[in-house]
């Protein structure tokens, strides 16, 4: 992947030794152009640098000292409307998940335990404005409903929508944020196909874009 110019970054994590390693590695990859401006330990220290200078791309922990993620990212979306913000936490909770992508509004949430490529394909799609989770990220915990609730919430939940099983099966992998290729690749049907239902949806639903069509899937529990 290329780009005209480098994705800027700040790192915002108070682990000296990961952020000292993150930084070289970085700087030494080749799959996308990457400058980091600055790293710091807090929100606090955050907030005084993009005083002087805006990244394309803030890489967040949410467990920092002084001013933690979680108290910072929305101080970040009402003074920096337009900074993209990329979580990069050990929180896996999915309480975590919800309260970034759906109250605040955050494109993308990473788990430590990613790998490094993995990250750098969660940079380069957050900057592009697209959703990223970590492909072994569980959104909601496995017993939020038992079979029968579950069933029973499908069938009202495709009435009052008007959607078929199809289409809901879809949205829960959209959740997960699965690409089209990799939807088509586990329904065994084709990307065209995907896109197609993916169109339907959006229409039925009202809703313009994929990080929409993610945050209505966490409100409703789908995933």
């Amino acid at each position: 992947m290329s780009e005209l110019h480098p994705i800027t970054i700040f790192i915002a994590d108070d682990h000296k030794l990961y952020v000292d390693a993150l930084v070289i590695a970085l700087h030494q990859q080749t799959y996308i152009p990457v400058q980091v401006l600055e790293t710091v330990s807090n929100g606090e220290e955050l907030l005084k640098k993009l005083n002087h200078k805006i990244p394309d791309l803030v890489l967040l922990d949410l467990n920092m000292p002084v001013l933690n993620g979680l108290e910072t990212i929305p101080i970040l979306k009402s003074e920096y409307p337009k900074l993209k913000i990329l979580v990069v936490t050990m929180y896996s909770d999915p309480k975590f998940v919800k309260e970034c992508i759906q109250i605040h509004g955050i494109l993308g949430y990473m788990l430590k335990t990613s790998g490094f490529d993995e990250l750098l394909e969660g940079i380069y799609q957050v900057d592009r404005g697209q959703f990223y989770t970590s492909r072994d990220l569980q959104l909601f915990p496995k017993d939020a409903f038992d079979e029968d609730e579950a069933n029973l919430f499908d069938e009202t939940f495709l009435a009052k929508y008007n959607l078929t099983r199809r289409e809901l099966e879809i949205l829960g992998l959209i959740a997960q944020a699965k690409s089209n290729a990799e939807i088509a690749d586990g329904l065994f049907i084709s990307p065209q196909t995907v896109g197609a239902h993916w169109k339907n949806i959006m229409r039925k639903l009202n809703i313009s874009s994929t990080a929409g069509l993610v945050r209505f899937a966490i409100e409703n529990q789908l995933g």
